[in-house]
């Protein structure tokens, strides 16, 4: 996908520990955003290595209409880029955190939707294993329902790529295994989304501790259970409770093996709720 597109320079967007991203318009007048490495990273190998094979990553999950697409990938002298479609709104943390009347009122349709998202990633044989909730950018829609997008496969790998090694992550997202294993699988995304799941659901985390290392240490634990969404608030779903029970197995082969079962049990069970 190396078109070179043409576009104008607008400012700095943001930027991210990986890299810079800068507001553009394209030839046609469509706004974008050029995501960049940085400089300083433009050497490292393992970071150099990482941001490009994401960017791939990116190419071959796009078109997608629940991925912030690719429109390009290319390098710059040697420092490596990508254009990506820009989706004007706010990012999943930000809502849960605001107690977001769009959260609330479209909870379910915006949980199958992420789900789909990294349904499509793992359908393609990656694993994105940076699941959480400000990589789920949403923004309205004509229709009333927020367009959910997937974004950041910086720590994308390959679905058979598991280790062991040390794995990079965000530790309050990530799986038992990939602490005390060293090792991840598509069925870590489904312990990720299953814990983002459960807060928007409850409105609680599902391992609460009064450190961060006792926090970890519960979540790496293979017997430390998350406690049952109904005991929070008996008024939710059964059946959505026991969605979230089972992405949130500690023993991987008792969770959702990947996110294409648990997307589609999601969908089977929120038709019901609807019925």
């Amino acid at each position: 996908m190396e078109n070179k597109l043409t576009y104008a320079k607008f400012g700095k967007f943001a930027e991210g520990g990986m890299a810079s991203l800068t507001s553009i318009v394209l030839g046609d007048g469509t706004r974008a955003l050029l995501r960049e490495l940085h400089t300083s990273k433009v050497l490292s190998f393992k970071d150099h290595g990482r941001f490009r094979f994401g960017t791939k990553v990116r190419s071959v999950l796009s078109p997608h209409p629940n991925i912030v697409n690719s429109l390009e990938m290319g390098y710059h002298g040697f420092r490596p880029y990508e254009i990506i479609e820009l989706l004007e709104g706010q990012n999943l943390k930000a809502l849960m955190n605001s107690y977001s009347e769009t959260l609330q009122k479209n909870m379910l349709y915006i949980l199958v939707e992420a789900a789909e998202a990294l349904a499509w990633v793992h359908r393609n044989g990656f694993m994105h294993l940076d699941v959480k909730p400000e990589n789920f950018l949403l923004k309205e829609s004509p229709n009333g329902l927020p367009i959910v997008k997937l974004t950041d496969f910086d720590l994308a790998k390959k679905s058979d790529d598991n280790g062991p090694y040390p794995q990079p992550g965000t530790p309050a997202y990530m799986a038992p295994e990939q602490f005390k294993e060293k090792m991840a699988f598509m069925a870590s995304d489904v312990f990720a989304f299953s814990l983002m799941m459960y807060r928007i659901v409850t409105g609680k985390a599902a391992f609460v501790a009064d450190t961060k290392k006792k926090l970890l240490h519960l979540q790496a634990s293979s017997v430390q259970t998350a406690r049952h969404p109904q005991d929070i608030d008996p008024s939710l779903n059964p059946a959505l409770c026991a969605i979230l029970m089972k992405g949130l197995a500690k023993k991987r082969d008792q969770r959702y093996p990947d996110m294409m079962a648990l997307a589609d049990d999601l969908k089977k069970k929120v038709e019901s709720i609807h019925i």
